[in-house]
């Protein structure tokens, strides 16, 4: 018998908790509940108040799938991803999180019952990584992976009682990278753009009269690897099938993630296919708030989840219209480093806004201070807008349907700080009918609104399709400079596992936080890492406005033969002109922990008469432990040179035992038994043989 050690294996990745915080955000609005798809639960209550649940605390990803239904209504599905693959349903009595996107890293206090974690709101989760104010933390501006090329690959699937095909895969193709990359590409002003590819149709082992989405993904994607297509080119996936009743929604997504994932039932709705896309991206949706016919706005008026119009994010059956300014300033397509500008109004005087479709030399949108939670230190803004019948907004031109106030006029939404489901299209004219819904919610020439709270007034002056200028008068008002600490955001939060010695790069995001009265400034980037490590920027230094972001790399190496485990890495942005102006944020670098595999094989005796059976023994060892559930090939070679393959899996104690049947015919002489296995991250085979004979 031989046996061999081999050179490092790379076994089960570390995994660390840096955890954002389960908070549910308080809108400035109260929401119906009859038409939000975020309502309070109160059988989630009554189970929690029941204590027939088990408390525990869960570490893992959270997944956030909208189910977007073609009826008008939805459905927030929120899932704990643990890091052994476990996804466990999470059920919230009320203020599910808002502020979170698919693959945020949570640690969550709650009881389980029937299999699902129950949680009484989102502040029954405690955060284990960065830094909070005021007890929340938001996800960062913009959310990530939003620029440049995104490459998609839709799977179509079909299922094994129902494999049909309503449409081919070149109407796919040019439904994703033909209509919809153009509404893409429009809406970020040309900054980003679908490419990919359509694979399929596969037929999957999925009935059409069950509806598991998780399951329909895995089974799609295990089509797609079958098929020779490697996934990992992609950063967004999209499912889509024919028809099934018993999923019911028009399509389906996860809010965020890398890579996203989404889901389309049915036909190829470019409705339905943008406002999954959107979600993909890292959209919520985008309601009405409706005050009735007295007020334009109030503190409890009725939040309609699909009730704006005039936004994709709005709405599942009407027109691709733009996203809103409020969006897209989350995905950085306005008012974030080469993107049009949004301007922040503090003072008082007559502002111009440009056609909001186009990117002209800006601002495409005003942005106005509204309110500021006392609790939260959360900032609720008004958002202006001039709309055009430009592009994917060509249809407000549809006299049938729009009363062309819509462009007339200036828009108006509510956007809240950290709360990505906080936007509020806002009704400029209340008094008019709204039963045949909101085709006239802009405040036009000639008329103006006052909130006596904020201390602002608005009055559009002239609108056109040049745009539109606005007297905005703010009490109190001459622009002052308040200077601010820059922030800083850094991604990824933890690498993956790597070899000791191997770079790993790192996105930093700096914001500059001074008021709008300040001029520019210039911030230098710095880094923390461990004594003998090595880190460069891609960029040292750059300058920015108040309010606008920039970003560059950071490229760390850990010196060869560095230990294994989680290793701090700091990034810092200072202000030049203030050295005390300072922002910093964490990340983490994983080195991978290399244990030796070891090998033994032997056959219960050294000689076998023709027709007995060999019973070969296989052992594996990690360090001193059994390697659990490792596959085993072992090849028996006869005298005549004749090869026999055998298969097995490593038990509890690593180990697999193997049976060889010789034939009463078995020609005599000597057996050779051989066992090999490529090891991952080794440029060596770990192996063992032994030998038997026939007399």
């Amino acid at each position: 018998m031989m046996r061999q050690v081999c050179s490092p294996r790379i076994v089960r990745r570390l995994f660390v908790s840096l955890a954002a915080v389960l908070l549910g955000s308080t809108l400035v609005f109260a929401h119906n509940p009859q038409n939000s798809d975020l309502a309070d639960d109160p059988s989630v209550a009554a189970q929690l108040q029941s204590g027939q649940g088990k408390p525990v605390q869960l570490d893992g990803q959270i997944e956030i799938v909208h189910q977007d239904f073609p009826d008008g209504h939805g459905k927030f599905v929120f899932t704990m991803k643990q890091a052994d693959g476990t996804r466990v349903p999470m059920k919230f009595a009320k203020h599910p999180p808002t502020h979170l996107l698919t693959g945020d890293h949570v640690r969550a206090n709650g009881q389980m019952l029937n299999g699902n974690l129950l949680l009484y709101s989102g502040s029954n989760a405690k955060q284990t990584g960065g830094s909070s104010t005021g007890g929340t933390t938001t996800s960062s501006i913009p959310v990530p992976n939003t620029f440049g090329s995104q490459s998609v690959l839709v799977i179509l699937v079909n299922f094994q009682d129902d494999p049909i095909q309503p449409y081919t895969a070149a109407a796919a193709q040019n439904a994703f990278f033909g209509t919809a990359n153009s509404f893409v590409f429009e809406n970020s002003y040309q900054q980003t753009s679908l490419t990919g590819d359509v694979v399929g149709w596969y037929t999957i082992p999925d009935s059409v009269t069950t509806c598991d989405t998780s399951q329909i993904a895995a089974a799609a994607q295990n089509a797609a690897t079958a098929a020779g297509v490697n996934l990992s080119n992609y950063t967004r996936y999209v499912y889509a099938f024919p028809s099934n009743a018993a999923c019911g929604f028009a399509g389906a997504s996860y809010v965020g993630g890398t890579p996203s994932q989404s889901w389309i039932n049915g036909s190829l709705d470019m409705h339905v296919v943008n406002h999954e896309l959107g979600h993909a991206f890292g959209l919520w949706h985008s309601h009405s708030l409706d005050c009735g016919t007295i007020a334009t706005i109030c503190l409890s008026g009725t939040s309609t989840e699909y009730g704006d119009r005039l936004d994709t994010m709005g709405t599942v059956q009407t027109a691709s219209a733009h996203y809103n300014a409020f969006q897209k300033e989350r995905l950085g397509w306005l008012n974030f480093g080469a993107s049009p500008s949004i301007q922040t109004v503090t003072s008082s005087g007559i502002y111009m806004i440009y056609p909001y479709e186009t990117a002209g030399p800006g601002p495409n949108a005003l942005k106005v201070l509204q309110s500021t939670n006392s609790s939260t230190g959360a900032k609720t803004w008004y958002y202006l807008e001039a709309r055009q019948p430009i592009g994917s907004d060509a249809f407000l031109s549809n006299s049938i349907y729009y009363t062309q106030n819509e462009t007339n006029g200036v828009l108006f939404h509510l956007g809240t700080d950290g709360d990505g489901n906080s936007s509020e299209l806002l009704d400029m004219t209340p008094v008019t009918p709204t039963s045949g819904g909101w085709f006239d919610m802009s405040l036009v020439v000639g008329q103006s609104f006052s909130d006596s709270n904020a201390g602002v007034t608005f009055m559009p002056t002239a609108v056109s399709s040049s745009g539109a200028t606005v007297q905005i008068t703010i009490n109190g008002g001459g622009a002052t400079c308040t200077p601010a600490n820059p922030t800083i955001s850094i991604s990824p939060a933890q690498s993956q596992a790597v070899a000791a010695g191997a770079p790993v790069t790192f996105a930093a995001t700096v914001t500059d936080n001074d008021s709008s009265g300040c001029s520019g400034a210039t911030f230098n980037l710095a880094d923390a890492v461990p004594a003998g490590w090595a880190g460069g920027w891609s960029n040292p230094s750059f300058s920015l406005s108040p309010g606008k972001s920039g970003s560059a790399t950071l490229t760390v190496t850990s010196p060869a033969g560095t230990a294994g485990g989680a290793y701090g890495i700091t990034a810092s942005a200072v202000k030049a002109s203030q050295n005390s102006s300072n922002g910093s944020a964490v990340a983490t670098y994983v080195i991978s922990t290399p244990t030796a595999l070891s090998v033994s094989l032997w056959t219960d005796q050294s000689s076998y008469l023709p027709g007995q059976t060999v019973a070969i023994r296989v052992s594996l060892l990690l360090g001193t432990s059994p390697d659990v559930g490792a596959p085993v090939t072992v090849t028996v070679t006869s005298p005549s040179g004749k090869k026999t393959t055998l298969s097995g899996t490593t038990d509890s104690n690593g180990l697999s035992s193997l049976s060889y049947r010789l034939g009463r015919n078995a020609p005599a002489g000597i057996y050779q038994v051989q066992y090999g296995t490529a090891v991952t991250g080794a440029a060596c085979i770990a192996g063992s043989s032994t030998s038997f004979t026939v007399p």
